[in-house]
């Protein structure tokens, strides 16, 4: 016959509890695994399930029943909204982008409802981030998050030196967030410009065109005819920016 103690049985789930805890905050707030298609069950599930394979590669952590809990509790939420708040910023770097583009071609009133957030989205803006999400699934981004999210237990592991969240970090990647969306719109917001020159010089030259009735064609087919052209190197900016924010040390143990 087995006996197993309490103590044994507190620190079997707090084994399990600790990563869970962590890698399901990170998950809640994440690109891609932030959707609401993904349930919420779906997402415990995933996140019971990794914890139940890390337990048993991890150090052995404080009990349930140790004074330190619930301050470990909330260092294992703070560490994984970190986590995935910094990488959350590169997919509003391309919704930002697409907010800016909406707004010079005038489809800043295309709003359509949303079904993942659940409000009305502008068009572009909506279009850039549904762009960005294939491309981080193609790049396999969704298992580099998670390999990152392991490799966090060897810097800041459960019970161990406590981890500080590194501000400095999380301001530089928001920092990155407005140079990656001024970088995605800057060709067609220069376009742009140009055809509101143009279309400026023609109203000056010929009074009686009517621009305010052609503008509108002409800067949103001289906007989408750019965008079109600029979507191959959206590609790169978004490896070379998913990159950065991998590397950035979100994290440093005191």
């Amino acid at each position: 016959m087995i006996n197993i103690s309490g103590a044994q049985l507190d620190l079997w789930i707090a084994s399990v509890l600790w990563p869970f805890v962590r890698i399901m905050a990170m998950l809640a707030t994440a690109p891609v695994f932030d959707n609401r298609a993904i349930t919420r069950r779906v997402r415990i599930g995933l996140s019971g399930i990794i914890a139940l394979l890390l337990s048993a590669s991890l150090p052995v952590p404080p009990p349930l029943s140790s004074p330190e809990a619930p301050m470990i509790l909330l260092q294992q939420i703070l560490i994984g909204v970190s986590m995935g708040f910094s990488m959350r910023l590169v997919f509003a770097a391309f919704e930002m982008a697409g907010d800016l583009l909406g707004l010079q071609m005038g489809l800043a009133f295309a709003q359509f409802i949303d079904p993942s957030k659940g409000s009305q989205s502008p068009l572009v803006g909506t279009f850039l981030g549904l762009l960005a999400s294939l491309v981080f699934l193609s790049m396999d981004g969704h298992l580099l998050i998670l390999a990152t999210l392991i490799k966090t237990f060897e810097v800041v592991p459960v019970g161990g030196n406590l981890g500080v969240v590194n501000f400095q970090s999380i301001v530089l990647a928001g920092s990155l967030m407005f140079m990656l969306s001024l970088q995605i719109s800057l060709p067609v917001l220069a376009a742009l410009v140009v055809c509101n020159v143009v279309l400026g010089v023609l109203a000056r030259a010929a009074p009686q065109l009517n621009v305010m009735s052609i503008g509108f064609a002409i800067t949103i087919g001289v906007g989408l005819w750019v965008l079109w052209a600029s979507l191959p190197y959206f590609i790169y900016g978004l490896d070379g920016a998913i990159s950065r924010m991998l590397t950035l040390e979100v994290l440093k143990p005191l």
